[in-house]
């Protein structure tokens, strides 16, 4: 019986639970209040940086020549540039990371009397073409263009051959003249 007459006068002076149940629930409370509020900046920091980071890039075709039909897309498979990582080397097309004002440009190459002729397509509609004849045999020829849109996030971006010439002539060569794609974010909404 003294035991417990110990026992309860340790509870009432606190030696034995220092802190009520209700201080340490409040405690708890404030750690998790302050642990969201650090949590809801550092996404909000992320956001901000989705929004605000570059998005470009630059791709070549690297010393090869081919024959790509109508309507094919043509693929620049050496990547210089690709900030945010937007662009495909594998299939030559862009996808819009967000809404906002993109800027294309284009530069190909033909040579030996054929035709290439392009066009940058935006979600199946055609914002922009260009095209290069070359008329003497051993000579080079190259025509380039540049071209702004509005774009969705999620849309697609690329450079095709067009209907204009039953086949298109790519040269791309080291040391000479380079076919070559570039686009970039230049407003975003």
């Amino acid at each position: 019986m003294n035991w417990l007459i110990i026992l309860v006068l340790m509870c009432a002076t606190g030696h034995i639970f220092p802190k009520s149940i209700q201080n340490t629930t409040s405690s708890d409370e404030e750690l998790m209040e302050n642990r969201l509020e650090i949590i809801e900046t550092k996404i909000a920091s992320l956001e901000n940086e989705r929004k605000t980071r570059p998005v470009l890039f630059y791709a070549t075709i690297n010393s090869r020549s081919f024959i790509l039909n109508t309507d094919s897309t043509i693929v620049f498979e050496t990547v210089v540039i690709n900030e945010g990582d937007h662009y495909n080397k594998n299939d030559g097309v862009f996808v819009a990371p967000q809404d906002g004002v993109y800027m294309f440009s284009w530069t190909v190459s033909t040579r030996d009397v054929n035709w290439l002729m392009t066009e940058l397509v935006v979600e199946e509609k055609v914002i922009s073409s260009t095209g290069v004849r070359d008329v003497d045999s051993g000579s080079r020829s190259s025509a380039s263009m540049t071209a702004f849109c509005r774009m969705k996030r999620d849309e697609h971006a690329f450079v095709r051959t067009t209907g204009q010439s039953g086949t298109n002539y790519i040269y791309s060569h080291d040391n000479q003249q380079r076919t070559s794609f570039l686009g970039m974010l230049i407003k975003a909404d």
